[in-house]
């Protein structure tokens, strides 16, 4: 292996068969040969990652490195339960795969063992709390969490101002459906639009 593919194998970074072209002439053989050599792990058809050298053996990289290898500069976002849990609005959903939104891929895949669902959904570039509550409310079904209770817990998170209204119901006006527009704007109403 050269000196220059050596020192440019990031620990902890994914890359794709293309990506290794600077390298040499034939990178899927380069590849193969650096798999073979334990420099890189194969995460998928064409997609590879640097392990991480950790006091228990070779880390894979973050959901966040493999979606941004296998998705190149297109934008994504990672959603569904742990980020909708997080909110306190009683959503307790578990996924065995990584719910992420981006603008070039819709389907399941499967990196280094690991379930990914993407969608090709519109979404903003800097993703808000407020924002996050629109998805849930969008999602509420696969959250798990009955429409009801989460407008209920709605109007006491933002009676006690959780949430920034203006952003939520901006956040609903340009990512939610009409009926979660009317959800928000019912809530902010009986929140106290003072408050």
């Amino acid at each position: 292996m050269s000196l220059a593919v050596r020192t440019t194998l990031e620990p902890g970074r994914a890359y794709r068969t293309r990506e290794l072209r600077r390298f040499g002439a034939n990178p899927a053989r380069l590849a193969r040969r650096l798999v073979r050599e334990g420099k890189l792990q194969q995460a998928a058809h064409g997609l590879f990652y640097a392990p991480v050298k950790s006091r228990f053996g070779q880390a894979p990289p973050s959901e966040e490195e493999i979606l941004r290898g296998f998705l190149g500069s297109s934008p994504f976002v990672i959603t569904g339960p742990p980020k909708w849990n997080a909110l306190g609005l009683g959503a307790t959903a578990m996924f065995a795969a990584t719910l992420a939104y981006n603008q070039r891929r819709t389907g399941e895949f499967t990196f280094d063992g690991r379930r990914f669902l993407l969608r090709r959904v519109y979404f903003p570039e800097r993703p808000t709390s407020e924002w996050y509550v629109i998805d849930l409310l969008q999602h509420h079904d696969m959250a798990g969490a009955p429409l009801t209770e989460l407008e209920r817990r709605l109007v006491t998170t933002l009676g006690e101002g959780r949430w920034h209204r203006e952003r939520l119901r901006a956040m609903a006006e340009q990512y939610g459906t009409k009926a979660t527009l009317e959800l928000v704007e019912r809530s902010l109403r009986e929140a106290g639009e003072g408050r």
